[in-house]
Parts: structure tokens; sequence; C-alpha cells
């Protein structure tokens, strides 16, 4: 495949300038690069005429292009451009996503179950929309959902989307097993079975396992409750997603969604026999609880910083509150000298009777190359606020704030940019 600065020699027109490979896989490389004429951030795809025939790569890359042409949805990764590089490769390009996927946050212990119930929304909702469209996904799995530092889900890689109006199934006319076996149906095996949406709401179900647990639910699996911090009314939606024969499942991604938005509702209160089964800990279950996530947070204003730290609580996280970035600077200095740092430093950019945001990233960065912080701010067009990556920031909150924005912004920068 060709180096970053070969492609850009013979992309057609100039129209692109790749700058580096961000990844590999059976189908080609994909590079980060930039449209030229917009001067936006794009990934360009790359795929070698010929390469994979036995296993389709060809009809799948086009049709990745052609499903994703289909679908504008702020959840799914939006498709620019697709042609030829003379007879030689096939590409197309699309929306840089500037974050991670979900098999990376699992991989490095990122995921909690707090982020999770906050990410499987937008999951189901992207996927809502493409069966509207008629197109079923067929791949889905944790390194095919990418999150930005935002927050934000971008579901991606449609290399075996189909339309439900065509007969389907997960095994080429070769009898190669496409995909990955781990989340099919139990219907896309058999070559002899139609394959339709109900296939992707099984694979979102061990997914959702997987997210809440941090492995993949093998053999007599333990239902999600096991585990401390999980409810145990997200137990049903497990299973009844995952059930071998698919007229029991859910039928609808839309069902499936207001059964997670059900199973983690307040708990019910009033009528004690109304209330999910109360689950009591363990001397075993007690040591496993996990240690609190640290954020370290700088801001003035009493109300405001109030408001932050009870919604980050709310959130499982531990807060510690700084009024100025000089308090900001020894906190952190000390938690470094007692080798346990924070994972997260929120900033106010504007402190008006002291050191604001800007100048203490300034100093965090210089004790800490790796810290990770999120500048906040009610001034929107501030240049660090519009670009925070390029002043080292992980991402921008604006004020005022919403707690649901709020959280999964922070929890997704905790996974995204955790050490």
């Amino acid at each position: 495949m060709p180096t970053p600065d070969e492609l850009t020699e013979i992309i057609p027109d100039g129209r692109y300038f790749a700058e580096d490979i961000i990844g590999r896989g059976g189908m080609g490389v994909v590079y980060r690069g930039t449209q030229v004429s917009l001067n936006r951030p794009v990934a360009i795809k790359l795929m070698k005429c010929g390469a994979g025939g036995h296993y389709q790569f060809e009809d799948r890359f086009r049709r990745e292009a052609q499903a994703m042409a289909q679908l504008n949805h702020p959840n799914i990764v939006t498709i620019f451009d697709y042609g030829h590089i003379d007879k030689d490769f096939l590409y197309f390009v699309m929306e840089y996503v500037d974050g991670t996927d979900l098999a990376e946050i699992m991989r490095t212990g990122g995921m909690t179950p707090q982020l999770a119930i906050m990410l499987l929304p937008q999951i189901c909702v992207a996927l809502e929309y493409a069966h509207g469209k008629g197109i079923v996904h067929r791949d889905i799995k944790p390194a095919n959902i990418m999150i930005t530092r935002q927050g934000e889900v971008k579901v991606t890689d449609f290399g075996l989307a189909k339309k439900v109006d065509q007969f389907n199934s997960f095994v080429t006319q070769t009898n190669m097993i496409m995909g990955t076996p781990e989340y099919a149906a139990p219907e896309q095996i058999d070559a002899h079975r139609e394959v339709d949406h109900r296939a992707d709401i099984y694979a979102l179900g061990v997914m959702i396992y997987q997210m809440l647990m941090g492995h993949l639910p093998r053999g007599a699996w333990q239902p999600p409750s096991s585990k401390v911090g999980v409810d145990p009314r997200l137990d049903n939606v497990v299973v009844r997603a995952m059930m071998p024969d698919r007229n029991q499942r859910f039928q609808s991604v839309t069902e499936l969604r207001r059964a997670l938005e059900a199973a983690t509702a307040a708990p019910i209160t009033g009528d004690p026999s109304s209330r999910p089964a109360t689950t009591f800990l363990t001397p075993s279950r007690a040591l496993a609880q996990p240690v609190p996530r640290r954020v370290l947070l700088l801001e003035d204003d009493l109300l405001v910083r109030d408001i932050l730290r009870r919604n980050l609580e709310l959130s499982g996280l531990q807060v510690i509150e700084t009024g100025d970035g000089r308090e900001t600077i020894e906190c952190y200095h000390e938690a470094l000298q007692q080798g346990h740092p924070y994972e997260l430093v929120i900033l106010d950019l504007t402190i008006p009777e002291g050191m604001g945001g800007a100048e203490t990233m300034q100093h965090l960065r210089q004790m800490d190359p790796k810290v990770v912080a999120v500048v906040s701010s009610g001034y929107k067009d501030d240049p660090i606020m519009s670009n925070p990556r390029h002043y080292g920031f992980a991402a921008a909150l604006p004020k005022p704030y919403q707690r649901e924005a709020l959280l999964q912004m922070v929890n997704a920068v905790m996974a995204v940019d955790r050490r």
C-alpha cells in the first residue's frame, strides 16, 4: 500500500492530502488526511483492487460506500467521496472521527457501567435510523462503534451491510463465514436462512453484556447484575436481546432502547413490592468495588462549582475543588508526587482574580505531558474553545452546563484519553 506522501500524489486532481496511517485491516488501509478545498479533516479508506478475492472484498468495499451514502445521521459516520485510482485502487473518503472505538476503550479498562448507559441510547438510535432505511449492518461489534472525545457515538464499517429486501446470509458462496462470529446471531451462520434486522439486535445484546461486564458472554455466563454497580433490571434486557430464537428477541431496536431506558430509570419509590430487588454485597464483592476516579476542578464561581461537583459525583467520580490556577497546580503536583495523578482536570478558562485555565494548562503540561484536561467557558468564540486540541485540551465544555452533556463528555474523555 502507498505511503501517505505517495497517496497524496496519486489521488485524482489533488483533492486530498494524506497525512498518516491510522488503521489497517483485511480490506485495506485508513489514512488521516485533509480535504484541500474545504480544509477539513477526513479519513481516506484505500483498498488494492484484486485483494482478498475469496472474501469478496471489492464487493464489500463498494457496498460499504453505498450503504454509508444512503445514511445521513449524526451517529453514523458520513461519507464524502468514492472513486478509483487508475486500475490499482478503490477509495472512499469519510468524516474523520477524533476519538477511538469501544474495543480500545474496553481493552484499556476505560469502560464503566455509567459510560455504557450513556452511550447505548446513541448506538440504538443509529441502528434505528439504518433499519428505517432498510439497511441491516450485520457486523455490530465494539471495533465498529467510534466514540468522539465529546462522547458522541459514530457507527462505522458497513462492509457487510445489506438491504432487507435482498436475501442475505452470513455465509459466502464459497462457504466462508464473514464478519465476527462472537457477535453473530445463530441464523447468520446458516447459509439457508435469511438474515434481517434482528441479527443486529442479537449483536447489540452481546455488546451490551461486554460493555457492562468487560468480557464476552461465553458458556454459562453470569447475569450483568453479578457485577458491582450494574442494575439488576438490565439482566432481562440482555437475556431477551440474545435469545437464540429471533422471534423471542426484541423485534425492533426501538423496543430494545425503550427497555434500556426503563431499566436505567430512577428506582420506583412507594410500594416496596414494585421496587427492583436489592443486590446485597458479599465481603468478596465489597472488596471488588473499583477505586473512585478522581477529577480536579478549577472554577471560581461557587454556585457553578457546586453544581459541577454534585453532577460529577452522581457519575461516581471523586471531585477535588479549586478556585485559582495556582491552587490547581499545587494539588496536581502533590498527586503526581504520590504516584496517583488525576484522571481528568476541568479548567475554567477565565478566573478574573487569579490564574485562569490557559496559563494553568501550560504549567500542568510542563509538569505532566500526559495530563488530560477539558477547558470550560461561556465565551464560545474564544480560540481555545473553538479549537481546544490545538492548545492541549482534550475537549471544550461550554457554559451553561447541561447535566447529561456534561457527564457524557467527561466520561468519554476519561475513556478515550485514558493512559
